[in-house]
Formats: C-alpha cells, sequence, structure tokens
C-alpha cells in the first residue's frame, strides 16, 4: 500500500555561501531570496534525480515572481549556474529524465505581477561535494547574485513522481 500524496517538502534547505555578498542596502529577511530589479527569486529546495543520460543531476526548485512591465520568463530574467569541487569548476546544465512541469516552467511567460515555481537541472561531478548555486539578474550586471551553498553529501537519488499531483 502507498500513502496518500502529501504536498512535496524540498529535500534540501539551502544556507548561505561562505563569505557570499550580503552588502546590499535592503537587508533582504529571507537568505534564499534575491528581489533583483525586475523579479524575485527564492530557492524552494533541491534534490538529487537522474537525467536523460541516466547520471545523477541536481534539481533546484526556485519560485519566479515576474515584478517587470512587460512579460518575462526566469529564463529571459536571470542566469543560474552551479559549481562544485576545489577548484569550482562550472557544472553543466541537465534536462530531466522524465517529464517535469517545473522544468518546463523555465521558459514559461508571465504577465507582470504573475508568479511560478520552476526548476534548473545540474550535471553533478560528484554527490558527495556540497554545490555553490549562484543566480545572476540578467538585466541589471550591478546586482548581488543570490548565492548558496547547497549539501549534497548522503542525499538519495530521488524518483520521478508517476502522476504530477498539483499540491492545494
Amino acid at each position: 500500500g502507498s500513502a496518500p500524496a502529501e504536498p512535496v517538502i524540498p529535500s534540501g534547505s539551502a544556507v548561505p555561501s561562505p563569505g557570499s555578498a550580503s552588502g546590499s542596502s535592503s537587508a533582504q529577511e529571507d537568505p534564499n531570496t534575491r528581489v533583483y530589479r525586475d523579479c524575485s527569486v527564492t530557492i524552494l529546495g533541491y534534490s538529487i534525480r537522474e537525467d536523460r543520460d541516466g547520471e545523477p543531476a541536481l534539481r533546484v526548485e526556485c519560485q519566479f515572481r515576474n515584478d517587470s512591465k512587460s512579460s518575462a520568463s526566469f529564463s529571459t530574467t536571470v542566469l543560474p549556474n552551479a559549481y562544485q569541487g576545489d577548484p569550482q569548476e562550472a557544472l553543466d546544465y541537465a534536462t530531466p529524465a522524465e517529464t517535469d512541469p517545473e522544468y518546463s516552467a523555465l521558459l514559461t511567460l508571465l504577465d507582470p505581477g504573475e508568479s511560478i515555481v520552476c526548476a534548473g537541472y545540474f550535471k553533478l561531478s560528484s554527490t558527495d561535494l556540497p554545490v555553490e548555486l549562484e543566480i545572476k539578474d540578467l538585466r541589471d550586471s550591478s546586482a548581488d547574485a543570490l548565492c548558496r551553498t547547497l549539501d549534497i553529501a548522503g542525499m538519495p537519488m530521488e524518483d520521478y513522481p508517476e502522476t504530477n499531483v498539483k499540491s492545494k
């Protein structure tokens, strides 16, 4: 028997990167949220899933809000990057093994004021080393990036849900 479906709780919680810049004039209360000129991004959680090549990939789930005066998507407004290892090496973007509506949501055009939950994937070089996540504003190069250290050591590989059930 299987347990009743419950809302998905993020597997990992993002923590501030050591030495990450927090010198903005408007101190933000949530270290997992960055308010940019045209949008805001909140890291909701992360997990390890299989990519289309059968390799482990980091899935980072974010809430994106379009605060611009025109339609925009996560992918046209911010740039996420992930780094791992010593020295830090950039991780390649990955495509999920199975359909993931939050992955598709990266390209969804939102009207001003709308929000969406979306998820990006990165190919991992190791499932034991932490990942440094950095989300930059594409429209304002002077804005501080949202930087977090994601501790993935010991995280199990998550299965893809058999059915896509939306939380209530």
